[in-house]
């Protein structure tokens, strides 16, 4: 086992506003966008085989060859980080591992090869986030996401090095799946598919964010040619191999799944 974090930034220095990494970067997607190649992510760990958000099911995701984990952070009262997806899954695991114990076991040689995506659900913890990563040596091989604007020009400015992904849409339930809600947001989306492409250049090229995560609704083949001629783009949360083979084909640099399985590239 890992004795604990020791003093060091671990973190490449990165030109911006493209993100190319100097030798030494760990994170998966600089290999892939240089490549032509789409990386598997693994949402929660591998949620959909093993209950999200736990060691267990980041350990199994690493079976499953995915390249990079996913897993979210919320605070409970006392201001540590837990891994929970959102207040009341938090709320009903008592249990749920902190931040830094999630860190540590993927900082284990069987483990050590991940890419990580953590993803801040709620402002206000920034600087917690970049120093767990910064005291351990593990900054290079992470991409933050939020969809909050403020986290991430907060994360920015507590610590540049940081790779960051803004999520979009803003929204924190799946409209589409309620069929009364359907045929508005099928008009959103199409909406969407227009002025974010814009808008995510925007900041890409400004050097504000590294990455966008983008809902699957939102992928079209402009929309990834847009993206990706100046960052990367993975796409959340796709649990069908066709559509998930489809975004791959169109040259997304990842793919994020309850089920690894499905990412059969």
């Amino acid at each position: 086992m890992t004795t604990g974090p020791t003093l060091a930034s671990g973190a490449a220095e990165r030109d911006r506003p493209d993100g190319a990494a100097t030798a030494g970067d760990r994170w998966p997607g600089n290999a892939a966008r240089a490549e032509g190649r789409t990386l598997r992510f693994g949402h929660m760990g591998c949620h959909a085989v093993v209950p999200g958000n736990t060691i267990a099911s980041i350990e199994h995701a690493a079976t499953l060859g995915v390249d990079v984990v996913e897993f979210d952070v919320l605070p409970r009262a006392d201001g540590r980080l837990h891994l929970a997806h959102d207040p009341g899954d938090l709320a009903a695991r008592a249990d749920a591992p902190t931040y830094e114990e999630a860190l540590d076991r993927l900082r284990e040689p069987d483990l050590a090869h991940l890419g990580i995506n953590v993803d801040a659900k709620v402002p206000g913890y920034e600087r917690q986030i970049a120093d767990a990563l910064r005291v351990r040596g593990m900054t290079d091989r992470v991409l933050v996401s939020a969809m909050e604007v403020p986290t991430l020009r907060a994360l920015r400015r507590v610590d540049p090095a940081l790779r960051l992904g803004r999520s979009i849409p803003r929204v924190y339930r799946d409209w589409y799946a309620n069929r009364w809600t359907r045929v508005p947001t099928i008009g959103m989306i199409l909406a969407a598919r227009r002025y974010h492409p814009l808008l995510m250049v925007r900041e890409l090229r400004a050097g504000r964010i590294d990455a966008v995560m983008a809902h699957w609704s939102l992928i079209t083949p402009p929309f990834v040619q847009a993206i990706t001629a100046h960052g990367e783009l993975y796409v959340w949360t796709v649990d069908d191999a066709d559509r998930a083979s489809a975004f791959a084909a169109m040259g997304v640099t990842g793919v994020t799944s309850n089920d690894p399985r499905l990412l059969r590239w």
